[in-house]
């Protein structure tokens, strides 16, 4: 499907970056630490947090190109495109039971039913499926369905830092306004760019904004790589994983 011309969020980042990357030869592993079972599966910046139901992974910004490594041991049981917003994305189980998640790949150098060793490069950040820029989405599964954070199960200490500047605000023309039961919904345009912000009441300090696209009249979809939204002055409809999961109605609409 096509999408408006997204706004390139992880520019500057990813020209910082690039420039270091240029001077430097990459390593073909990273060290591992010993603390945890864990290492961080990229460089950059944590641009995105986790969000049960929302965004069930983090985001790691960096420049095109930078290497991917496999956060622990184990085998790959996906290496392809992912039809639900990933792109090019690699998944690995771990023996502990455990799953690993690696979307937007500009490369992926692993193949299906590879045994991959922790530090071990496995694809370049890129930015395919639905992203706005280079980065990595990660995320951690206890089962191949349950999503947990990954800040939990990392080192304390790593070379990714949090972007605290990024405030999911409208800073243009709010067209869709909404609230339901559980959230409070805008779908903005800002600069011809339109966006996506979710705000959950039961958590307001942490909103969500994802670039959105128009898809019919009055019609808006974004997605964050596990979950699809579709808003409508009516409400907003959130498939996960290809499947419709919830339909919620507002109960005030302000736009």
């Amino acid at each position: 499907m096509k999408k408006g011309a997204l706004l390139p969020i992880y520019g500057l980042v990813g020209l910082i970056l690039a420039v270091m990357l240029s001077i430097s030869t990459p390593a073909k592993t990273q060290t591992v630490n010993s603390t945890s079972s864990f290492i961080y599966p990229a460089q950059g910046i944590l641009s995105r947090g986790f969000r049960k139901y929302q965004h069930e992974g983090i985001d790691i910004a960096g420049a095109s190109g930078t290497p991917i490594y496999a956060a622990a041991a184990g085998k790959v049981i996906k290496s392809g495109w992912d039809d639900w917003g990933l792109g090019n994305a690699i998944t690995i189980q771990h023996p502990d039971g455990r799953v690993t998640v690696y979307g937007h790949n500009r490369r992926l150098l692993v193949k299906l039913g590879q045994q991959i060793n922790q530090g071990q490069i496995i694809a370049e950040m890129g930015s395919t499926g639905n992203s706005s820029g280079p980065h990595l989405h990660f995320e951690i599964h206890t089962n191949k369905r349950t999503a947990v954070d990954p800040i939990a199960f990392l080192p304390s200490q790593n070379t990714a830092t949090v972007n605290t500047t990024q405030i999911a605000t409208c800073k243009g023309t709010t067209l869709i306004a909404g609230e339901t039961k559980n959230a409070r919904v805008k779908v903005c345009q800002e600069k011809g760019q339109l966006f996506y912000i979710g705000e959950l009441k039961q958590n307001p300090n942490q909103p969500v904004k994802l670039p959105a696209w128009s898809i019919s009249n009055s019609k808006y979809r974004a997605e964050n790589g596990t979950f699809s939204y579709f808003v409508t002055p009516e409400g907003v409809e959130i498939w996960r994983n290809g499947r419709r999961f919830r339909n919620d109605i507002f109960y005030t609409n302000q736009s």
